[in-house]
C-alpha cells in the first residue's frame, strides 16, 4: 500500500500489536486534504488499520463492517503516534486505536467475519 506511515518500532503478539508510527510531512495522503491545513483523511487511517490487521494478525478477508468509528483529533503532518491493534481472530474482529502519550486520535472496530 502506497503512502503507509514510517514504522519506528513494533511490538507484536498473537492478539495484540503496537506500532509506533510517524506520519511524514510529505505523505501523499495530505495532498489536497485540505489546502493550507492538511489533515490525514479518516478513510486512510481505517485503511492503515486494515493493512496492519492483515500483515500482523492474518486477516485476509475484506472488513465487512466498521463499528464504533471515532475521529477525536486531527492527524497532522509530522505526527508521531502509536497504533494499537487488538485482535480476536476467532471472532474475526480487530479493535484499533491511534494515540499519543496523552490523547486518542482515532479508534474503531473492524469486523472481518469468520471463515466459513
Amino acid at each position: 500500500m502506497n503512502g503507509l506511515p514510517s514504522v519506528i518500532s513494533k511490538r507484536h503478539s498473537a492478539d495484540h500489536s503496537e506500532l509506533e508510527i510517524l506520519v511524514a510531512d510529505d505523505n501523499p495522503w495530505f495532498e489536497g486534504h485540505f489546502p493550507d491545513h492538511p489533515i490525514l483523511p479518516g478513510v486512510v487511517q481505517i485503511a492503515w488499520a486494515v493493512h496492519y490487521a492483515g500483515v500482523l494478525h492474518g486477516f485476509t478477508r475484506a472488513a465487512q463492517t466498521l463499528e464504533q468509528i471515532k475521529f477525536k483529533r486531527p492527524t497532522l503532518p509530522g505526527t508521531r503516534l502509536t497504533l494499537q491493534l487488538t485482535a480476536d481472530v476467532a471472532a474475526g474482529r480487530l479493535r484499533y486505536e491511534y494515540r499519543d502519550t496523552q490523547h486518542v486520535y482515532a479508534s474503531g472496530v473492524l469486523n472481518f467475519g469468520t471463515a466459513a
